[in-house]
């Protein structure tokens, strides 16, 4: 009996020390032994937020795998896309923009109410080429995510891409958006409340599991009370589209963090503008990164002015340094050095006395901020377009930008910016629609500088594709940018680089737990 109870004890230790090891990690010792290893993804899932639902729109979702990428999976599985469900309002369609209530959620809504099918669903589009850019066009009634999904060998650099192009006579631009992953936090700053500034927020989960999302809002007065904006369900499997005029009426620029108490969701801001039926333009205002002390945003044009927009979400006033990176360096801009953003509020600063050159704004604050810069196209004849370009981070990788366009009617351009303290150097290669490399060029960047590059769409390409790969990672902020025009007016669109993901860092596994059972230990 005594020998049975001290089993037990030796055996309700052992369990124990498993339990701490479970809630506290390993020991510091183990960490520094063993650290984390980067190894290859071996599955990457993306959301496309709002493709489709445009009768003589051209909606196209672009799919490309980096090549020369290491893989360790031995499956060859294709990419997959696939649609997500949409969840009506109770009594309204989604889209209802006589009733300002249409897009509010419903506060007694489970993230389990609405009905996700888990029939198989024939896929949108299937990739089995790593190297080669695969486009889609989407044709549905109704504006609908597209879930991208890579597998196995396919899964590491997998990019993605959506692009919208509209003639009608109240809605014409030309938008483009970088297809992002689904996770707990996204920010945005540039939307609108105003009357003809319609923004949609696009939630959407690709996920197998319902997710429950806040959302908070701020504009140029501060911190909006929205009604119903806490406990959003979007369930498995779907997409909510919720608009800005019903959450921020009246509020010119607005600032939105989306964060999720259960789940993960994608998500996204579009906006579409018109002064009564005469359409002013249209664009996704890219995620920007979350507040911190010092942000960049690339892509700003010496062709045109532009208005920064920040946002501070905190209890504290920010003192914000404001940097040009230009074609020579960084520059202050006079009489604009430095500017405070009062706390939990947007502030708007003109641009269109300070940009004198091809340039990214860098900030530096003494609060956390995040920031965009919102630019509009404006021609003498014809209606004009608008496009956004957000704070982002500097590439770690090689990032493909799919669908630039060229010939008569566009020009496609690449800002490339170095954050670093010395000169970097970027290799920008353009490929044609089977992966070939149909030109090659390394640009050398100059500390803190700011260069142009013009990409020339290959002959029989149907778009400018290239892959822009910095010589040392964590040096150049980029961004690129579409000028086009036609009968009907202009078409501008500017989307910052995003690297795709192509290694992840994973726990080193060990068959043991060093300090913890070691015999020679009294």
């Amino acid at each position: 009996m005594r020998g049975g109870m001290s089993a037990l004890a030796v055996a309700a230790g052992v369990a124990g020390v498993l339990t701490l090891a479970s809630f506290t990690g390993p020991p510091e010792s183990v960490v520094e032994e063993y650290p984390t290893v980067q190894e290859p993804v071996v599955r990457t899932s993306v959301v496309c937020p709002y493709a489709g639902g445009e009768e003589s729109g051209r909606s196209h979702v672009g799919v490309f795998a980096l090549p020369d990428v290491p893989t360790v999976s031995d499956d060859a599985g294709p990419i997959t896309a696939r649609l997500l469900d949409i969840v009506e309002e109770p009594g309204e369609e989604a889209d209802d923009a006589d009733d300002d209530d249409a897009d509010s959620p419903d506060e007694t809504d489970s993230p389990d109410e609405t009905d996700s099918s888990d029939e198989q669903q024939e896929p949108l589009a299937t990739v089995e080429d790593r190297g080669v850019l695969d486009i889609t066009r989407v044709e549905t009634a109704e504006p609908r995510s597209v879930v991208v999904q890579g597998d196995g060998t396919l899964a590491p650099g997998m990019a993605v891409e959506q692009s919208l192009r509209i003639d009608e006579t109240d809605l014409r631009g030309l938008s483009t958006t970088t297809c992002g992953p689904a996770s707990r936090e996204h920010w945005f700053v540039g939307g609108s409340g105003e009357v003809g500034r319609r923004g949609r927020l696009v939630l959407s989960n690709p996920t197998s599991v319902g997710a429950v999302v806040d959302v908070e809002l701020w504009d140029g007065a501060g911190s909006i009370d929205a009604p119903a904006s806490q406990g959003i369900a979007v369930p498995a499997n779907s997409q909510r589209v919720l608009l800005l005029d019903a959450y921020a009426p009246d509020s010119q620029r607005v600032g939105v963090h989306v964060s999720t108490t259960q789940g993960r969701v994608s998500a996204a801001l579009e906006v579409r503008e018109a002064d009564g039926t005469t359409p002013l333009g249209m664009s996704f205002i890219p995620a920007a990164v979350q507040p911190r002390e010092e942000v960049v945003i690339p892509g700003i044009s010496d062709r045109r002015g532009g208005t920064l927009r920040i946002l501070n979400p905190g209890d504290i006033d920010a003192i914000v340094s404001l940097r040009l990176l230009g074609a020579n360096g960084p520059y202050a801009p006079v009489d604009n050095e430095v500017v405070t953003v009062p706390s939990g509020s947007v502030f708007e600063l003109s641009l269109d006395d300070i940009s004198r050159d091809p340039s990214s704004i860098e900030l530096s604050s003494d609060q956390p901020i995040t920031a965009s810069v919102r630019t509009v196209a404006d021609p003498d004849d014809g209606g004009p377009d608008l496009a956004f370009t957000s704070a982002t981070l500097p590439l770690d990788g090689a990032a493909p930008a799919l669908f630039g366009r060229g010939g008569d009617a566009f020009t496609t351009r690449l800002y490339l910016s170095s954050v670093a303290e010395g000169p970097t150097r970027v290799t920008v290669r353009t490929l044609t629609e089977n992966g070939e490399v149909a030109d090659e060029q390394e640009h050398d960047i100059p500390a803190r500088a700011t260069v142009p590059v013009e990409v020339e769409r290959p002959e029989d390409a149907t778009f400018a594709t290239v892959v822009v790969e910095p010589s040392q990672p964590g040096t150049i902020v980029a961004a690129r940018e579409i000028v086009g025009s036609d009968d009907g007016g202009a078409y501008l669109d500017l989307m910052p680089l995003v690297a795709p993901v192509v290694e992840v860092g994973v726990p080193r596994v060990v068959n043991e737990l060093p300090g913890v059972f070691d015999s020679s230990e009294e």
